[in-house]
Parts: structure tokens; C-alpha cells; sequence
């Protein structure tokens, strides 16, 4: 445990589920044996809130797969992308072919290991996690720091078969935007602020909306990529330069060809694309591609003043918008289920065949 600080230990006791994780204290070297540590070892920090001024600063580095019934789905694009995650951390590092070779036989035997899920568990997401200083250090003892992963379990939570269905239903965070698009670093203030969001209105994602000095860029999800589908029948999604390039995102690439609905081009999207769109699909780890029933424009004041602000400057036209009261309003999108059924079939073949 000491190799561990202890707001990585804090990150551990809220978010694992499993009766183990694997750490590998240099995960650089490719003869280590990770360090099988016990999650009962993590459960009094679990309520441990208390700042440390005196801890050093790190990027925490992650990435978030599912394993389903022993395998996990597209488990070598997930292990390159956190290799390449760390590249860009920690850029003085040498990340051999060797070590990106051998990342996805490490996930498959931590899942392997007997005891790591718990009772009945069968379908879950693994979680990489590392920590690199924040602050700039010199080449030469950045080189020399060896860089930790840890590899666990953690809690999931995957949308019932109805919202498949019926479509699930989203809001917008404004004045949002991740600092380093790119890649998987974890920003805790903008993560707070979503999860804040998702408790108090009960939605399942939010879209990060940029200010006006952006023309109220709405590149991606808290935690997804989404597609939309214009008035045309064309699909879009993001600029890849304003978005991290998800793994669902690539493989609906394929989905959406496989299917013969054409395939997905890429844009600047703002608000008044999604304003103006056919159809919504959120994609992610847990989601797959689910279709999109709501996107709640505002919900106070306050938010309103934000959405009205855009739309004018826009000049955006929402499709159907249902006003819930005086400050609260929502976009609604007809859920084809049949299209919906077809491309999540799809999705899952690829993965089977990834």
C-alpha cells in the first residue's frame, strides 16, 4: 500500500468492485509480476475526505473497458489507448513495442484469476488507472520514476433493456470543455460538475456545451461520444481533434457501414446541430449505441439564459421542444427501436470478431 498515495486509494475504495485489484508498481517492465492487493485493504478510505496540502499533485491516466462473460470487448484498442494516454503524460517514458504487445494479456489474467468478480457477477467494467507527477521534472528523473498501474473492477451500471427502446434521455453542461480532448485524463472539476448534474436531474449523460468564443462547440459527453443523424439521413459525429476518439466510436464506424446506412462523417458540431438533428445516439463503454429519446435545453434561470444566449447567436431552430415550466424545457427525437436493435446487434458481432 505504500507504494499507493493516498488519493489513489481514495479513487480505489469508492469506485472498485471486486475482491482484488493487480498492481504493478513499474508497469513499464515487462518481467514484473503485479502485486495481487486486497480491496478490504482500501475500505477505510473509502469515507476519507480530507485534503492533504503537503501530496504531490499527479494526472491520474485511465481507461474504462467491459469484460462480458470472460472476455473483454476490444480489449487490444483499449490497452493501445492507454499505452498511448501514458505517452502523452509521461512523453520522456519509453513505451516499447514489447510492453504494447503484452498490456492485453495482462487485463485477460487479472479477469482470469479466480475470486477477482464477485458472487454472480458476469458482465463488468476493468478500469487502468495511473498516476504521473503534475508538475514538470527534469528528462532524466522522469525517466527513472517508474510508472504504477493499477488494474480493477469497478462498479458498473448499464442501461436497461427499455431505454434501448425507448431512448435515454440527456442534458447540456454549459461553459464545459475538457482541457486535453485527446486523451483519457481524468479532470475532476468538470467531473463533479457532471455528476452533479446527473444526480440532481436524473438524466443519464450531459453534452459538454463551449461558451460563445467556441460558437458553443458541443463536442462529446461527460463520459461518451454521441452521433447524430441530420434531417438528410447523413450521420455525424465530432471533429476527431475536439474529441477523445472512443472505442464504440470507431467500431459504430464499422457498425454503421455493415448495416448499409452509408457511413459517419465528420464535423464541428454545435448547438445548433443537435438542435436541428433527426436523431441522437450516445456512445460509450457501458451505453454501447443507445438512441436518444430527450435533451433537457435548460432546467432553471439560469440555464435558460445560457441556451437562449446560443440559440439566438446561432440561429438555431429546435425541433419538437417541450416546456416542462417557465425555466425548464426539453428536445424531443423520435426512437426508431428497430434501427436501434439493429446497430447495437452489430456492435457486439464486432466486438465477438475484435
Amino acid at each position: 500500500m505504500e507504494h499507493i498515495p493516498v488519493a489513489v486509494r481514495r479513487m480505489v475504495a469508492a469506485e472498485q468492485s471486486c475482491g482484488f485489484i493487480h498492481l504493478f508498481t513499474s508497469f513499464c517492465d515487462v518481467s514484473a509480476a503485479p502485486l495481487r492487493v486486497e480491496t478490504k485493504a482500501f475500505v477505510s478510505y473509502a469515507a476519507d475526505r480530507a485534503a492533504n496540502d503537503a501530496a504531490p499533485a499527479y494526472q491520474f491516466v485511465y481507461d474504462v473497458m467491459r469484460s462480458r462473460s470472460g472476455n473483454i470487448l476490444f480489449k487490444k484498442s483499449y490497452a493501445e489507448r492507454f499505452v498511448n494516454s501514458l505517452s502523452v503524460a509521461a512523453p520522456t517514458h519509453v513505451f516499447s513495442p514489447e510492453l504494447r504487445s503484452l498490456v492485453p494479456s495482462r487485463l485477460q489474467a487479472y479477469i482470469d484469476e479466480p475470486g477477482v468478480y464477485l458472487d454472480g457477477v458476469t458482465e463488468q467494467n476493468v478500469k487502468l488507472l495511473s498516476w504521473v507527477p503534475a508538475a514538470p521534472v527534469s528528462p532524466d528523473h522522469e525517466q527513472a520514476r517508474p510508472i504504477p498501474v493499477i488494474i480493477m473492477l469497478v462498479r458498473s451500471a448499464y442501461p436497461t433493456e427499455s431505454m434501448y427502446r425507448e431512448g435515454a434521455k440527456l442534458g447540456l453542461l454549459y461553459n464545459a470543455h475538457r482541457v486535453n480532448p485527446n486523451v483519457k485524463v481524468a479532470q475532476l472539476g468538470l467531473r463533479e460538475r457532471a455528476n452533479a448534474y446527473l444526480a440532481e436531474s436524473r438524466v443519464y449523460e450531459v453534452l459538454l456545451v463551449h461558451d460563445a468564443a467556441d460558437a458553443y462547440l458541443v463536442p462529446e459527453g461527460s463520459r461518451s461520444n454521441y452521433l447524430l443523424q441530420k434531417p438528410d439521413g447523413t450521420w455525424w459525429c465530432s471533429a476527431e481533434e475536439d474529441i477523445l476518439v472512443g472505442i464504440t466510436l470507431k467500431a459504430t464506424y464499422r457498425v454503421i457501414e455493415a448495416c448499409g446506412h452509408g457511413r459517419v462523417q465528420h464535423a464541428k458540431l454545435t448547438l445548433k446541430d443537435i438542435l436541428e438533428s433527426k436523431s441522437l445516439y450516445i456512445l460509450g463503454t457501458s451505453p454501447t449505441i443507445m438512441p436518444v429519446q430527450s435533451v433537457q435545453l435548460y432546467k432553471d434561470a439560469e440555464t435558460r439564459g445560457y441556451f437562449e444566449d446560443a440559440a439566438r447567436s446561432l440561429g438555431a431552430t429546435a425541433g419538437t421542444v417541450q416546456q416542462v415550466s417557465e425555466d425548464e424545457a426539453e428536445l424531443h427525437f423520435p426512437v426508431n427501436a428497430k434501427l436501434a436493435a439493429e446497430l447495437r446487434a452489430q456492435y457486439f458481432a464486432e466486438a465477438a470478431s475484435s
